[in-house]
């Protein structure tokens, strides 16, 4: 679990399996790396029932595309993007090769927003990397019932 891939949805957090990612009101907009981003990979931890707590958050950084019109658009002007939830795919192309690994994805429980600056600095990128990730901060709102809620191709 380290670069996992991110989508968001301004319309809905519903998702759609069987296609290329959640749906297609969801768009690609760039990857999480859990290993900058330790306290968030904490709760996809607590939803796996490996940890049972996750520390409180108020954001992540997203490694988004430099192609993205989204991530474009976020780091012009974050304060102009609309809220959206966001979708996290927890196997990716590594599905295949996972024994038992369903489709699955982790919904946030409520809208995040992008934002032009976390309580921290952005991670830097890897300096092998041939396209250098732009940074966009994601703020995120918790409920009781914690940040994220797993959704799998086998749920009814």
């Amino acid at each position: 679990m380290t670069a996992l891939d991110m989508w968001i949805s301004t319309t809905t957090p519903d998702v759609a399996f069987g296609q290329d990612g959640p749906g297609e009101q969801w768009q690609k907009v760039g990857t999480v790396d859990t290993s900058q981003e330790a306290d968030f990979g904490k709760h996809i931890q607590r939803l796996e029932g490996h940890r049972a707590t996750a520390p409180r958050i108020s954001g992540f950084y997203l490694s988004g595309d430099p192609e993205s019109m989204w991530v474009q658009a976020s780091e012009q002007d974050p304060r102009n993007q609309q809220p959206f939830w966001f979708a996290i795919d927890r196997w990716g192309s590594m599905r295949s090769v996972v024994h038992g690994a369903r489709e699955t994805y982790l919904v946030s429980n409520e809208k995040a927003r992008a934002t032009a600056s976390l309580e921290r600095r952005p991670p830097s990128p890897h300096p092998g990397l041939v396209v250098r990730p732009r940074y966009i901060g994601i703020a995120v709102t918790h409920t009781r019932n914690g940040l994220l809620t797993r959704r799998r191709d086998d749920d009814t």
